[in-house]
């Protein structure tokens, strides 16, 4: 007994093979949307966040994008071997331990959060493809006489996109999800978009989609057809040799606006004509480069059923502003943007002067005569000047050399028995050169 038990202990004691490293593989793209603007496809993804076994951080390094065409997708365990892999987001490592002033700029992918990648519909992309059937298998049974053959898929033409996530040491995630798009028309681009700026706002406004004729159209009425004139619809082959048709717009036609800013340090030179801002250049706001002009998100929320469209302005700092407008058809992820009008530019500079200071009032004391009015509205008024004449004689001059900053003044210059004549003229902050109101309605008062 004793002798077994010194063995057993012995033998716990042995090391045994080494353990195999823990693998780590992302868990499926739970999410992918298609939207299409013109001839681009934009596709958001989500980054997994988390491994198929529920373990963080996750081990991703890149997601592939795969896209197939055609009236039906393929199987899930096939669409990779049958579709074209269209691009490629690389995912960075995470550093848990980093410090905030490290975080990755806007933009990157990390895990749990969005990411972009945009297709360029070629014409290639716009053909369907077929799904051949599967490889037979070695002890295939035999056909049975007379079976009927296989549907054939008909419908309208879609595009379908399908993502995996992969860990760094390149092994696939599980399968996720399929994003479809149908492959519509596109709307025409709105006609003959202009741009004009006032005081506080660029007002745009644009002819629609089509033209005038365009406009009439989308508006008549469906014709009624008569029983007689309707014919009865042809009975279903078992083979079509009609490629997949593209589906027709739907919904009413509406638009978005883009728009994009000149930075804060570039100058504007009056003598040359509007151009767009070039797209390579920061925006100024962040020091991100901002995307191609038409390409980011549209500056109105939801698209518009008008033909205009007032873009408000904080302030007229000079910085030129160009716009976009595209045609939008359906709702949704299905919704279609058409290709950009040409852009429309404006240098917003203030050339706007304040309106006139209202009710100025005179009150005469000893030795001084107060003048009180209402301040003015505008958020850019620097002051004011006060202007000064003796009665007889309509030519009135500033009574100081300085801009007054409240909406009262006591003039101490006046001599007693002289009766004056005062108008106030509201300046704004505009440099080098500000802009000066008219005059206020004049008041008299005689000193004291």
């Amino acid at each position: 007994m004793l002798a077994a038990l010194s063995i057993a202990s012995l033998a716990c004691g042995k090391k045994g093979p080494p353990l195999a490293p823990i693998v780590h593989i992302p868990a499926a793209v739970e999410h992918i949307e298609a939207r299409r603007r013109g001839e681009n496809v934009s596709l958001t993804v989500t980054v997994p966040a988390k491994n198929i076994d529920g373990t963080i951080p996750v081990d991703v390094g890149r997601i592939e994008v795969f896209a197939f065409t055609g009236t039906a997708a393929p199987p899930l365990s096939r669409f990779v071997e049958l579709a074209t892999r269209i691009g490629t987001i690389t995912v960075p490592p995470q550093k848990p331990d980093a410090p905030p002033e490290a975080a990755p700029p806007p933009g990157t992918p990390v895990p749990g959060g969005p990411a972009t990648l945009v297709e360029s519909l070629t014409a290639e992309a716009l053909v369907a493809m077929p799904i051949p059937p599967p490889p037979a298998a070695k002890r295939a049974l035999p056909a049975l006489p007379n079976a009927p053959a296989a549907a054939v898929e008909t419908g309208p033409l879609r595009r379908f996109y399908y993502a995996v996530a992969f860990s760094p040491r390149g092994r696939p995630g599980p399968p996720g999800m399929i994003a479809e798009l149908r492959l519509t028309a596109l709307p025409d681009p709105p006609m003959d978009v202009k741009a004009t700026y006032i005081a506080d706002s660029v007002q745009l406004e644009w002819e629609p989609s089509g033209g005038l004729l365009g406009f009439l159209l989308e508006r008549a009425l469906a014709p009624e057809l008569s029983p007689l004139e309707n014919p009865l619809p042809e009975p279903a082959t078992e083979k079509s040799s009609e490629p997949a048709a593209v589906a027709p717009l739907q919904g009413p036609t509406r638009y978005n606006v883009y728009r994009q800013i000149a930075p804060l340090e570039e100058t504007v030179d009056p003598s040359k004509p509007a151009s767009p801002p070039a797209s390579s250049k920061p925006s100024g706001e962040g020091g991100v480069e901002p995307p191609p002009l038409g390409e980011g998100g549209p500056v109105n929320p939801t698209p518009l059923d008008t033909l205009t469209f007032v873009d408000p302005l904080s302030g007229l700092d000079g910085r030129q502003r160009c716009y976009v407008v595209r045609s939008v058809r359906g709702d949704g992820a299905q919704a279609v943007e058409g290709v950009a009008s040409n852009p429309v530019c404006v240098e917003p500079v203030d050339d706007f002067a304040p309106e006139p200071p209202t009710r100025l009032s005179a009150v005469s004391s000893e030795g001084a005569i107060t003048l009180i009015w209402e301040p003015n509205a505008e958020p850019d008024i620097a002051g004011y000047l006060v202007l000064r004449g003796e009665a007889g004689d309509a030519t009135l001059t500033p009574v100081t050399d300085t801009v007054v900053t409240e909406a009262r003044f006591i003039d101490r210059t006046v001599k007693p028995g002289v009766r004056y004549i005062y108008a106030v003229q509201a300046i704004d902050s505009r440099l080098p050169r500000p802009n000066v109101s008219g005059e206020s309605a004049r008041v008299e008062e005689t000193a004291r």
